[in-house]
């Protein structure tokens, strides 16, 4: 969706704190995720300053926005907001803080910069990677299974197993496969709470089973589902565009831990609705289940949108991830001091002083660990930057 100096369709998710400072300053993680404010439908011209920065930046579809930020609304525009609680506000003309009350939340901050991911499964692409359902819970009990294809596989085995209760299924081919009740070898169904794990065997060697705890999924209760679907209609009575509309009920989703059924929208809609945040979002819940190269993937995707958007904000965040998936995850130095530099950058840009600081103390302890990244400083003889790995 383009935006227009006339209409334009935004979604600013509103957050309520900072990056928290763990030993990564960069990254950590939170176990009480931020409420998240929206605002769903902007026409005219409107920016923001978070607190701390000395200069305004452009709202756009995903702007992340929290307490104590000054939203600028010009003359002639309007705004409204649906808040963490799922109520729609008005945002008044002129100079103002954020438009929500304070109570219960519904819609809850997802960042992928701030979750403490494992290194991913080594895999040489003898095996299988199961990509769904994983780490998650499912509002239907019939789930979709996926896993990424092994070179010259021509038979996969499916396997669902928990407590008292054994499936399997072949697939030939083809990377994914749908749950049925109907399968002849079937013992009792999915019941909601049982805990379950996929598996999956590529013609009798390579194998998805992935060391760890967490990694199953589970059926949604009765009670939550119905809560689920309350606060569905609640969004879908709004009668926004339906990629706004189906991008709100993925964080719904994401928010009752329905990671895999929240990714899967988000790829729905990516076809159609190509904004950064989607694909930010998308990123996020790749990092939630234990997917950090496919995070890589929709970040890059995320950034070229930003970029398109000149979105300076929604590129730090991009650019922090990245940062964390090369160095911590993936083991790449040099490409994480890239994302790092980058996000330096734009951290001046908009005077994010505590940004910057920590952007630059990071990149001076990866200079410490490795004096190579000093050549990364240096011109060659075109003027141009030397190159690093991406």
């Amino acid at each position: 969706m383009k935006q227009s100096a006339l209409t334009r369709f935004v979604v600013v998710l509103l957050q309520s704190s900072c990056w928290l400072v763990g030993s990564n300053p960069l990254v950590a993680q939170t176990d009480s995720p931020d409420p998240t404010n929206l605002v769903v439908a902007i026409h005219g011209r409107a920016s923001f300053k978070r607190q701390g920065w000395t200069k305004y930046a452009a709202i756009v579809f995903g702007t992340g926005l929290q307490e104590g930020d000054l939203l600028d609304l010009g003359e002639s525009s309007s705004a409204k907001v649906v808040c963490s609680d799922l109520t729609l506000h008005d945002v008044p003309m002129g100079i103002g803080a954020i438009p929500c009350p304070t109570s219960r939340v519904a819609l809850q901050r997802q960042d992928g910069s701030l979750i403490r991911a494992t290194r991913g499964w080594p895999n040489d692409g003898s095996s299988p990677i199961l990509l769904s359902p994983r780490k998650t819970k499912l509002l239907s009990p019939y789930p979709t299974i996926r896993w990424t294809p092994v070179k010259g596989a021509t038979t996969y085995h499916v396997s669902i197993r928990g407590l008292h209760f054994s499936w399997t299924s072949d697939s030939t081919i083809a990377t994914t496969l749908v749950y049925s009740d109907k399968t002849p070898r079937l013992k009792p169904g999915l019941e909601p709470g049982g805990d379950y794990k996929v598996t999956v065997v590529a013609d009798g060697r390579g194998i998805s089973d992935e060391p760890g705890f967490g990694l199953g999924f589970s059926i949604i209760g009765t009670k939550e589902k119905d809560i689920v679907f309350q606060e569905r209609r609640q969004i879908e009575h709004f009668n926004l565009p339906d990629g706004p509309t189906r991008f709100l009920i993925a964080h719904l989703y994401a928010n009752h831990g329905l990671n895999a059924e929240a990714i899967d929208l988000l790829e729905e809609i990516s076809q159609t609705f190509k904004v950064a945040a989607a694909k930010r979002l998308q990123g996020d819940l790749y990092m939630k289940v234990g997917l950090p190269r496919q995070a890589e993937a929709a970040y890059l995707a995320s950034l070229d949108l930003s970029k398109s958007e000149n979105d300076g904000g929604g590129q730090m965040l991009d650019r922090k991830a990245l940062a964390y998936i090369y160095e911590q995850i993936v083991g790449n130095r040099e490409a994480a001091y890239r994302q790092l530099e980058e996000t330096l950058n734009l951290a001046r840009d908009l005077g994010d002083d505590l940004t910057a600081s920590q952007a630059a103390r990071r990149l001076a302890e990866l200079k410490a660990l490795s004096p190579k990244f000093r050549v990364a400083e240096t011109k060659t003889e075109s003027g141009a930057r030397t190159p690093l790995p991406h």
